[in-house]
C-alpha cells in the first residue's frame, strides 16, 4: 500500500489562492525566478537503492505539479489544470494539489470538474463543514441524493468534534437531510432531523430564526408539517406524528384529512375500531384527493377484525353516496375482478373510461385487459387493445396486464387468426389502432413476417400517426438482429418524411442497421446526413466515426472523432457534450491499443480521467494497460481495485484486478479474483482463461491450469484468435 504523502505542494512553489465554493476566479501565480546556467557536466548519479514504485510517483507528481504552476504563470490555465489533475492522480494523498484544481476549474467555466474535484478534497480531508454543505446543495439540484447525503453527514461527523452553536445554517441542513432521508426512505434518519427542525420552530429566538427565516423553513406550513407527520408515522414515532399532523391541520384545517391521518395511526397502534371511526369520518366528506389508500387502510381495517367478507358491501355503499368518486370506484372495480365477478367489475371500468374523457386512466384499461384475457374474448380484447394503442401510442402502459397477456400464447395465436381473417376482402374493418396493437403483439410473439404486415398495413391508412410507432418497430427489430427488415423500416421513416426535417432520429438508427449488415459506406452516409440535420449535435456527430470503428477502420474511424473532439470539446455547458467527449476519448483508446500504439492509447485514458477522476471504465482500463506491459503496477492494482469495488459483477474489472494483482506476484489472490471474473462471464474469451492458467501454474496448480490453457485454446480459436492460441498450446507444451 501506497505511504502516505505529507506533501503540501503549495510549499514547493508560489500557490494561487485557494478560494472557497461558489468563489470561481483563481488568481494569477508569482513569477518563477529562472534556474541558474551552469557550465559543468551533468553527473548521472546512481541510487544505491531504487526508488520505489510509490517513491517514483511521488516524485513525478512534483514534476506535474511545477508544470502547472509554470503553466498558470503563463495564463495557460487549461493546461495548468491539467497537470495539476495529473499529480493528484500520482499521488491521490495530496490533498492541496486538490485546492488547486477546484478554483481553477471554476474559472475555466468547468463547474462540474470543479465540483468533482472537490468531492475527492472533502472525502480525503474532511474537515470544512461549510464546503461539505455547498457541494451537498450542489449535487442535490445534479440528483445525486445519496451522495448529497454522504457529505451532510460528513459535515454533521466534523461538527459534532467541535460543536457549533445552534444556528440558522444547522436548521436548514437539518430540513435539507431530512427531506433526503425521507426520499431515501430512511425514516428513522428523517425523523431525527424534523425532530430537530420541530425544535427550532418551538423555540426561534434560540436559533436565530427570524420571522423570514422561519417563514422560509415551513414553506407551505400545513404542508410541512404533514411531511413531518409522514416521517414520523413511517418511523413508528406515532405520539410525535399525530402532534405534526395537528400542528398541520391548525395551519390550515381540514377535518377529513386530519381523520383519516389519525385512523392510520389509530390502525398501527392496533386500536381498530377508533381507526374505523376516523376512517368514516373521511368517508362522510365525500373526499377522493386522497386516492386509494383510504380504500386499502379499509380493507386492512376489516381484515384484522376478521370482517374481510363485510368489504364489498361497504365500497358498494359508499359508492352510491359519492356516485362521482373515480378512486373509490376503480378500487371497487379491481375488488370485483379479484373475487371473479367480471360481471360487477366490467361495468365499473367502462363507466371510468366514458366518465374522464380525453385522459382515461390507464388502470381501467389494465383492468379490462385482465378481464378479457381471463375470459379469452378474442374480439372485444382485440377492439379494446386497439383503442389503447391508437390513444395512448403503444400497449407499453397497459404494464403487468400487457405483459401477463403477451405471454398468453394461445391467445395470441387466436388474436392474429381473427385479424388475419379479415385479409384481404374486411381488412377495412380493422382501424389504425388494432392494427397496431396486432403488430405489437407479433412482435412480442417474435412472429415477425406478421408484425411487418401488420405495421405495414397501420401505416397505409394512418400515416401521419406512425412515426413514433415505426422508429419503436425498427427498434426492435434492431434489438432481434433482424437488421435488414429494421433497415427498411427506418428507410421508409425518412422517405415518407414521417419526422420533421430538423429530426435525424431514423438517420441514426439506419446508419446503424445499414452497419450491422455490413453496408458501411451506406451507413457513414447515412449517418451524416442525419448530423447535418442537427449539426450542434454532439451525438448524431458521433455516428458515423462509430460506424467506421466497429467496422474496424481504425484510420477513418480516429480521423471522424478527431474532429469530433475539435468541434465540442471546448463545450463544458452540456453534460450530453461531455459524456459523448468522454466516449470519443475511450475508442480513440481502443483504436490506439488496435494499433499498438500503447503511449497514445493511455494518454487518451488519462484525458478522460482528468475531466472524470471516477470513471470506473477508464480505471479499469488504463489500470489494465499498465499491468499487461508490467509498469506502473501498484498503480495499476489501486485502479482496478476502485474499478471492482464500484461494480463488483463486472467480469473485465475482476479480470484486470486479477491481472494487476499477478503482476505483482500476489498469485493466490490473483486466482481468486481470476476465477471470480470466469465465473461472471456465460461465454468467457481466451483471455480470461490464459490469465488464469498463468496464476494457477504460478500456484503450483499444474493439472488446472493445463485444464485452463486447454479453454483458452478453444475460445482463442472460435474467436479466430490464431495467434493468440498458438501462444497458449505453448505454455502447454
Amino acid at each position: 500500500m501506497k505511504p502516505r504523502s505529507n506533501t503540501d505542494y503549495r510549499l514547493l512553489l508560489p500557490a494561487a489562492a485557494w478560494l472557497l465554493l461558489p468563489f470561481v476566479r483563481a488568481t494569477a501565480a508569482p513569477e518563477i525566478p529562472t534556474a541558474t546556467l551552469i557550465d559543468d557536466p551533468v553527473t548521472v548519479l546512481t541510487p544505491v537503492k531504487p526508488r520505489s514504485e510509490a517513491q517514483q510517483d511521488h516524485l513525478d507528481a512534483l514534476a506535474h505539479y511545477a508544470t502547472g504552476r509554470v503553466a498558470q504563470q503563463r495564463e495557460d490555465n487549461a493546461a495548468a489544470l491539467r497537470e495539476y489533475q495529473r499529480a493528484a492522480r500520482l499521488d491521490p494523498e495530496a490533498t492541496a494539489v486538490l485546492r488547486e484544481i477546484v478554483p481553477l476549474a471554476f474559472a475555466l467555466e468547468r463547474p462540474s470538474v470543479a465540483v468533482r474535484y472537490a468531492l475527492m478534497a472533502v472525502e480525503k480531508e474532511p474537515t470544512d463543514p461549510v464546503l461539505m454543505r455547498r457541494l451537498a446543495a450542489f449535487v442535490t439540484d445534479e440528483g445525486e441524493q445519496d451522495k448529497a447525503l454522504r457529505l451532510y453527514e460528513m459535515a454533521a461527523e466534523v461538527l459534532a468534534a467541535k460543536p457549533e452553536k445552534p444556528n440558522a445554517s444547522t436548521v436548514f441542513t437539518a430540513m435539507e437531510m431530512g427531506r433526503l432521508y425521507y426520499l431515501e426512505k430512511q425514516y428513522s434518519k428523517a425523523a431525527d432531523r424534523f425532530a430537530e427542525v420541530l425544535k427550532a420552530l418551538d423555540k426561534p429566538a434560540e436559533f436565530g430564526l427570524d420571522e423570514s427565516l422561519r417563514k422560509a423553513i415551513l414553506g407551505g406550513g400545513d404542508i410541512t408539517y404533514q411531511l413531518f407527520g409522514e416521517a414520523f408515522f413511517d418511523a413508528a414515532r406515532y405520539d410525535d406524528a399525530v402532534t405534526a399532523y395537528e400542528q398541520a391541520n391548525a395551519i390550515k384545517p381540514d377535518r377529513p384529512q386530519l381523520a383519516l391521518s389519525l385512523a392510520r395511526v389509530e390502525f398501527k397502534r392496533g386500536n381498530h375500531d377508533s381507526s374505523m371511526t376516523k376512517l368514516e369520518e373521511y368517508f362522510a366528506a365525500r373526499r377522493s384527493d386522497q386516492g386509494r389508500p383510504p380504500y386499502r387502510l379499509l380493507d386492512e381495517i376489516l381484515s384484522a377484525q376478521g370482517k374481510s367478507s363485510e368489504l364489498l358491501p361497504r365500497l358498494e355503499k359508499l359508492l352510491e353516496t359519492d356516485p362521482h368518486n373515480v378512486p373509490l370506484r376503480y378500487f371497487l372495480a379491481e375488488e370485483y375482478r379479484k373475487a371473479n365477478r367480471f360481471d360487477k367489475a366490467e361495468p365499473l371500468f367502462q363507466h371510468l373510461l366514458k366518465s374522464v374523457g380525453d385522459r382515461p386512466p390507464v388502470e381501467a384499461y389494465q383492468g379490462l385487459v385482465s378481464i378479457l384475457e381471463s375470459q379469452t374474448a378474442v374480439e372485444p380484447l382485440l377492439e379494446l387493445v386497439g383503442t389503447v394503442a391508437e390513444r395512448m401510442g403503444s400497449l407499453v402502459v397497459l404494464g403487468e396486464a400487457g405483459k401477463k397477456l403477451t405471454a398468453n400464447g394461445e391467445l395470441i395465436a387466436k388474436l392474429l387468426e381473427f385479424a388475419n381473417s379479415k385479409l384481404p376482402d374486411h381488412v377495412e374493418s380493422v382501424d389504425f389502432g388494432e392494427r397496431l396493437a396486432v403488430a405489437e403483439l407479433a412482435l412480442a410473439a417474435k412472429l415477425f413476417d406478421d408484425a411487418d404486415k401488420w405495421f405495414d398495413l397501420a401505416w397505409q391508412i394512418r400515416p401521419d400517426k406512425s412515426a413514433e410507432p415505426m422508429l419503436a418497430w425498427g427498434l426492435e427489430l434492431l434489438l432481434r438482429d433482424r437488421n435488414a427488415s429494421a433497415a427498411k423500416v427506418f428507410r421508409q421513416v425518412i422517405d415518407e418524411k414521417l419526422l420533421p426535417a430538423d429530426n435525424p432520429a431514423a438517420h441514426y438508427y439506419l446508419a446503424g442497421a445499414l452497419e450491422m449488415e455490413g453496408m458501411t459506406d451506406d451507413a457513414v452516409a447515412v449517418a451524416r446526413e442525419g448530423a447535418a440535420m442537427q449539426k450542434d449535435s454532439p451525438r448524431f456527430a458521433s455516428r458515423a466515426g462509430w460506424i467506421l470503428y466497429h467496422a474496424k477502420r481504425y484510420d477513418d474511424a480516429q480521423t471522424e472523432y478527431r474532429k469530433l473532439l475539435e468541434a465540442f470539446d471546448g463545450n463544458y455547458a452540456s453534460s450530453e457534450v461531455r459524456d459523448v467527449v468522454r466516449d470519443a476519448r475511450l475508442v480513440l483508446s481502443n483504436i490506439a491499443v488496435q494499433r499498438n500504439n500503447m503511449a497514445e492509447a493511455e494518454e487518451w485514458l488519462e484525458q478522460v480521467l482528468d475531466e472524470f477522476p471516477d470513471d470506473v471504465g477508464a480505471l479499469n482500463d488504463l489500470g489494465y494497460l499498465y499491468a499487461d506491459q508490467g509498469k506502473h503496477v501498484e498503480r495499476a492494482c489501486r485502479m482496478t481495485q476502485e474499478a471492482v469495488a464500484a461494480d463488483p459483477k463486472n467480469a473485465a474489472y475482476r479480470d484486470s484486478l486479477g491481472w494487476a494483482l499477478f503482476r505483482l506476484g500476489r498469485y493466490p489472490e490473483a486466482v481468486t479474483e481470476l476465477t471470480q471474473a470466469l465465473a461472471l462471464e456465460e461465454q468467457p474469451d481466451g483471455v480470461l482463461y490464459d490469465h488464469l492458467g498463468d496464476a494457477l501454474s504460478k500456484v503450483g496448480d499444474t493439472a488446472a491450469a493445463r485444464g485452463t490453457y486447454q479453454k483458452a485454446v478453444a475460445a482463442f480459436e472460435k474467436q479466430g484468435e490464431t495467434a493468440k492460441a498458438e501462444a497458449v498450446k505453448a505454455k502447454l507444451d
